[in-house]
């Protein structure tokens, strides 16, 4: 073999050689892979910009702020525009601090069903918590570790009547956006920029 042979050989395998490794990539990823992936965050932080689409207001409500997750169960949220407001789940404590308007309220989740089952959807897709989805969603996942969506549908008709579903979507352990559909119609996305630890 000559010299150009081997070179345009080589050149032959190298790009089999990718091409196998992004069909790997691109392969599909299922609820207990993706879950894992999650559950091997201990904390993360972003900034989100959420906007809520509702028939009761002329044009989309944006907002914006932090989110901050430690594993396995507390999340801060601080909304720093419009208003300034902080919620915290910790521990099945649901804590809201509205700064702007000068209140707070207090709740067990489990006092509140179907504040619980939404806020499980988050806590539950961030910890990679795939037994507590189940408790109140049907749980489908798609696309690769690279690409992925769980579509949530709720399972239980108490919660079906506020919630139609939720998508939530990423890339490996991030997750970058959050979509919740109420079964009035409206409905809410949340774009996030995430950091792991």
């Amino acid at each position: 073999m000559t010299s150009g042979q081997r070179t345009g050989f080589e050149a032959v395998l190298a790009a089999a050689c990718l091409a196998l490794a992004a069909a790997a990539l691109a392969g599909g990823i299922d609820a207990k892979e993706l879950m894992a992936l999650l559950a091997g965050v201990e904390t993360a932080t972003a900034r989100f910009v959420e906007t809520r689409h509702s028939a009761l207001l002329r044009e989309p409500l944006v907002s914006s702020g932090t989110l901050s997750y430690q594993r396995p169960n507390r999340i801060v949220r601080h909304t720093e525009m419009p208003q300034e407001e902080r919620i915290v789940l910790d521990k099945g404590r649901l804590t809201i601090e509205n700064r702007t308007l000068g209140s707070a309220t207090a709740a067990s989740l489990s006092k509140t069903p179907g504040v619980s089952a939404l806020v499980e959807s988050i806590r539950a897709t961030r910890a990679g918590d795939l037994a507590a989805l189940e408790r109140y969603y049907e749980v489908r996942v798609s696309g690769a570790r690279a690409k992925w969506r769980i579509d949530l549908v709720p399972r239980a008709p108490g919660l079906a009547q506020y919630v139609d579903s939720v998508a939530v979507s990423g890339n490996g352990a991030r997750i970058a956006r959050i979509e919740v559909r109420e079964a009035s119609g409206d409905r809410t996305v949340t774009e996030i920029d995430e950091e792991l630890r």
